[in-house]
């Protein structure tokens, strides 16, 4: 069976970050302290929008929750038994 492309896309992103870290060991740090920096902003930014405004963000993560079970929990078609 083939590959999923986002598969493909995650393997070439691990395998050029291992070859970066190997060859630059202090830009690696500093790109892995700058990524951990743009998800807390984006998590502190998230978490304040929620504390403003409760309402659309419960419908928001509702919402996001519902599609996410959509995605993963598709049922198994029924098999014959013998």
């Amino acid at each position: 069976m083939a590959r999923r492309p986002n598969h493909l896309l995650r393997n070439l992103l691990i395998a050029s970050l291992i070859i970066l870290a190997a060859m630059h060991r202090d830009a690696t740090g500093r790109i892995a302290q700058i990524g951990t920096e743009l998800v807390l902003a984006i998590v502190q930014g998230v978490a304040d929008g929620a504390a403003a405004h409760p309402g659309p963000a419960m419908l928001a993560a509702s919402l996001v929750w519902i599609a996410h079970q959509i995605r993963t929990h598709r049922p198994h078609p029924a098999r014959a038994h013998a």
